[in-house]
């Protein structure tokens, strides 16, 4: 006797290719995009396929009202980078505080390796041995 169940990734399948038209982006591209970065067997949950959905959807509206301060009568690649241009630049400034700590370290090291040798050079000076 056959059962008409159909098998746990082949439902998973069929609630992704289904469209929801409250949502700004076909949910099946949205998640095939997420599932490019994350380990393949990893469940991702429906609500966080649907608020990354709505979330895309924001991030274009918003780029969008930011690219129409344009004076000019079309968008151009230069609105398109003015507009995104902070979020890339998001990396840029991980990247740099990385750097920056790094640096206040060795600037630590450095003064203390500084403070040792004034202290050496003028307890010689004064005549006090270590």
């Amino acid at each position: 006797m056959e059962t008409n169940k159909a098998k746990p990734h082949e439902e998973q399948n069929i609630n992704e290719n289904e469209e929801d038209s409250s949502f700004p982006f076909p949910r099946a591209r949205v998640v095939r995009l997420m599932r490019r970065s994350t380990t393949d067997g990893k469940q991702i949950r429906s609500e966080v396929k649907d608020a990354l959905n709505i979330w895309l959807g924001n991030l274009v509206a918003k780029l969008s009202r930011e690219m129409n301060n344009s004076p000019y009568g079309s968008i151009g690649m230069s609105d398109f980078q003015r507009a995104t241009g902070p979020f890339d630049q998001i990396a840029n400034l991980v990247k740099d505080e990385e750097r920056l700590h790094l640096s206040l370290e060795k600037l630590k090291v450095d003064a203390d390796q500084v403070q040792r040798d004034m202290r050496r050079f003028f307890d010689q000076i004064k005549g006090e041995e270590e």
